[in-house]
């Protein structure tokens, strides 16, 4: 019993570490805003792969700009991040590399994003922030915010998932995100004085 409660313990000390890392530096996250995943790595023998994906749920918009930052445990950048704009009902891959990948490259894989950089290990994690400074479209006709023409530009309404790939013997381990359409999310207007509770799974 003892040593369970300590594992448990140790297990929550971890969490809540991360979590005071986040909020304590300039990646912090709202959210409502931003998807993160604990954690990412790439050497000589690993890279990480990620896939993001939009569903065309009702009420998103059909394009959505997004940042993806690979940040490293000391909190500097990897490399320089990658910007894209995902289209309604496609998937777009994103790897994290070593210089020099001999498989794994833009040239081998020209339709996906990719973040380069060194050879050495490197550990993480994963942060993306939307392109839109405000998530909601406004709809033209009407004036008024809406989901008929346009939709959110909301990233925690897209899918992520992703893996760190061990190259020799072709394994690895799932990553687990953090504020997306999987995750529980605040309400987009959520500024805590309105009494809105967080929502469910794909919330808002």
């Amino acid at each position: 019993m003892k040593t369970k409660l300590t594992k448990r313990f140790s297990k929550l000390v971890a969490i809540l570490a991360f979590l005071a890392i986040l909020a304590g530096n300039a990646y912090a996250v709202t959210n409502s805003e931003s998807v993160v995943s604990p954690y990412w790595q790439s050497d000589s023998s690993s890279y990480t792969f990620i896939a993001v994906s939009h569903t065309s749920l009702s009420g998103m918009a059909s394009q959505i700009g997004l940042t993806v930052n690979a940040i490293t445990s000391d909190q500097s950048a990897f490399s320089t991040a990658v910007t894209f704009t995902i289209e309604s009902g496609t998937t777009t891959r994103i790897f994290i590399v070593r210089t020099n990948q001999s498989t794994i490259n833009s040239t081998s894989i020209s339709s996906a994003q990719f973040i380069v950089g060194t050879t050495n290990f490197e550990h993480g994690h994963i942060r993306v922030d939307p392109i839109s400074s405000n998530p909601e479209t406004i709809n033209s006709a009407t004036g008024n915010l809406g989901l008929t023409g346009g939709g959110y530009r909301d990233i925690t309404m897209l899918s992520f998932w992703g893996t760190v790939v061990v190259e020799t013997n072709t394994t690895g381990f799932a990553m687990e995100f953090i504020g997306d359409m999987h995750d529980s999310a605040a309400p987009p207007n959520f500024d805590g004085s309105q009494g809105m509770d967080v929502g469910g799974p794909a919330a808002p």
